[in-house]
């Protein structure tokens, strides 16, 4: 699960936080702990979610019920929450819906270049991993540069 805090236009701490294998209750709960810990350190005002989808991996119903309880806890702690759909989220910051993650993270290194690190690493699973956090950071900047509401 990938996040990015930001204070205006910058950006104050970024990460993936690790939501280890295990039953889909040990899964929710620590996906929990994880989002209450950032909203604890950081105390935002707002809380932007990648809408998630419906696909054909047997994790994307677990998906949809962690993504469903984040917005759940950003309401109960008195957050805004927005959530904004993936192509959304990409046609806001590269212009196309369908660009590649890829083309979505060299954006975001453009505008933050202390990004470029994760930019390209030795093995195709740790770009994976790290595409989470530029995921976030979009997510991010979308809702700052779109005022905070649903586009």
């Amino acid at each position: 699960m990938g996040f990015g805090v930001l204070d205006g236009e910058e950006l104050v701490y970024h990460g993936v936080s690790v939501i280890k294998a295990g039953s889909p209750r040990e899964k929710l709960k620590e996906g929990r702990k994880a989002i209450l810990q950032l909203i604890s350190d950081f105390r935002p005002d707002v809380l932007a979610v990648e809408r998630s989808f419906f696909g054909r991996k047997c994790n994307s119903s677990l998906l949809n019920v962690l993504v469903s309880r984040i917005e759940a806890i950003g309401k109960k702690e008195g957050l805004k929450v927005i959530s904004y759909a993936p192509t959304t989220v990409r046609k806001f910051i590269c212009g196309n819906g369908w660009t590649s993650k890829k083309a979505l993270s060299e954006v975001i290194v453009s505008r933050y270049p202390e990004l470029r690190v994760y930019l390209t690493q030795d093995k195709a699973w740790k770009e994976r991993y790290h595409q989470n956090m530029f995921d976030a950071v979009a997510i991010g900047l979308t809702a700052l540069e779109s005022n905070f509401r649903e586009i």
